[in-house]
């Protein structure tokens, strides 16, 4: 009996052009270009026309950068015996005959220098860059431009296969924390402070109190922020309240009468406004210092989450799609995005990112597992009560999680929507998808490999394994003498 053929089995070939994203050099430690790019024809039943090379890692530089002498290299920066640097990496994919994408994640802690840092509402700095300062986009602009013209050398000698385009990563620009009811985001530094004073007067003096109008869409929790993203461009401050209501983070204001929370929910929306436009701005601005003085155009692309509005990227995706415009003034060509019901882009140019919150969870993971092996953060930071074997286990939890968030199956490529020509174009405005080279088995062989530095808690534990066999009362002797 012949078997019937159903429409979903087209749909690899209805999802447009497939997008190999490498996220991290480690990945080839464990699998050759070859590898990866035959697992994703297996995995998306398509083979992969182009593959996204990072530019820089959670733990360091993948090259030299002139005027960053001293910026430590990644410890991914040799991938493997045979692939000895970036430059391998490049030639071995453009020798399998993909193109080029680089992609920069500027959530980056190993840049000195306090001034370029993020700054919080109390004036404390965090080791991450803040994307916002002219300087720091100087910084990644550099290191982003070098990877450029790393490629452009190589493919220079290569027929047939070219650059195609540069990505940013911005799902965790602007991080956040807190407590019930004192939400703590960023950035206050002197740039976003300046820029606020420009364009919304006397607004960030409403948010260094507590509770602020972020309370009213944002919940600190004991395991993070709980948010509210589906937060349209036209919401009314009625609105907002409402679902402060309905959500019941009204409790984080206990004594504020309804015309308060009105106020409040007005300075949000000022707030996110004033925001997002210096948000895209300095996108753009990074764009333009990378890819300055290039002869030909490299797609410009945006890497973010798909929500509705992203409170750590500091975008609405709605805005960013109304302001897009096809003759290459709007600073940015396309967006990379997890397709949610939520919002999907009519008029800029997007790829199905296959993994829930696209980037986030992933960066999450590496970027933990850069922390632990960098002396400062190490030392000076929570994770110094940690012993090595507890950082491990972590680094392994953390990795469930991340995968967690996978759509590593053709079956999600079902789910995606159809593709459709663009509002005044002849060109879909879904071009293809992106699938990530990472399967279950990565996190375990990474976090077993991993170069954890030790900390204070390892020598706590090594002093009381010393104490095993000491009796009672030497062991309290010790305690009351602060041994």
């Amino acid at each position: 009996m012949t078997r019937r053929q159903f429409s979903i089995s087209n749909v690899s070939h209805l999802a447009g052009e497939g997008i190999l994203d490498i996220p991290s050099l480690s990945v080839l430690r464990y699998k050759n270009p070859a590898a990866l790019l035959a697992e994703f024809k297996d995995t998306w039943g398509v083979e992969a026309r182009a593959v996204a090379l990072p530019v820089a890692e959670a733990d360091g530089l993948l090259y030299d950068v002139g005027g960053l002498r001293g910026v430590p290299l990644s410890s991914h920066a040799q991938p493997s015996q045979s692939l000895k640097g970036f430059e391998d990496v490049v030639k071995a994919f453009l020798s399998a005959g993909v193109h080029i994408m680089l992609t920069l994640c500027p959530n980056m802690g190993y840049i000195p220098g306090e001034g370029l840092q993020l700054a919080d509402i109390t004036g404390i700095t965090s080791a991450q860059l803040c994307i916002a300062n002219p300087r720091s986009v100087e910084v990644l602009g550099a290191i982003l431009g070098t990877g450029i013209d790393i490629v452009r050398d190589v493919t220079a000698r290569s027929s047939g296969v070219r650059l195609q385009g540069v990505a940013v990563d911005v799902t965790d620009l602007w991080g956040m924390g807190g407590e019930l009811g004192r939400v703590r985001a960023t950035c206050f530094c002197t740039t976003c402070t300046q820029h606020f004073s420009d364009t919304a007067p006397d607004l960030l003096k409403r948010f260094k109190t507590f509770p602020n109008p972020w309370s009213l869409l944002l919940r600190p929790t004991g395991s993070g922020i709980d948010f509210v993203s589906e937060v349209p461009v036209g919401i009314s401050p009625e609105e907002i309240v409402g679902i402060a209501r309905q959500r019941n983070y009204i409790e984080q204001f206990p004594k504020a009468e309804q015309s308060e929370l009105l106020e409040y929910a007005n300075l949000l929306l000022r707030y996110m406004r004033s925001r997002h436009s210096l948000t895209v701005g300095a996108i753009g601005a990074l764009f333009d210092y990378a890819c300055n003085g290039l002869d030909e155009k490299l797609t410009r692309i945006v890497v973010m989450e798909g929500e509705t509005y992203g409170w750590t990227s500091g975008i609405w995706l709605e805005e960013l799609d109304n302001a897009f415009r096809d003759d290459g003034t709007s600073g940015y060509d396309e967006v990379w995005l997890n397709v949610t019901p939520s919002f999907l882009p009519q008029r800029v140019p997007y790829r199905a990112y296959m993994w829930r919150r696209s980037r986030y969870f992933i960066n999450s993971f590496f970027e933990l597992a850069g922390s632990l092996a960098h002396a400062s953060t190490r030392v000076h930071t929570g994770l110094s009560r940690m012993t090595i074997e507890e950082c491990r286990r972590m680094v392994a939890e953390q990795w469930q999680q991340a995968y967690g968030s996978a759509l590593s199956s053709q079956a999600a490529l079902v789910g995606l929507p159809e593709r459709s020509a663009a509002e005044g174009s002849q060109q879909n405005v879904r071009r293809g998808f992106v699938g990530v080279g990472l399967d279950r088995d990565f996190g375990d062989r990474f976090s077993d490999q991993l170069v954890i530095l030790p900390s204070r808690a390892d020598s706590h534990a090594r002093a009381s394994s010393n104490d095993v066999g000491l009796d009672i009362q030497t062991i309290l002797k010790r305690m009351q003498d602060g041994g």
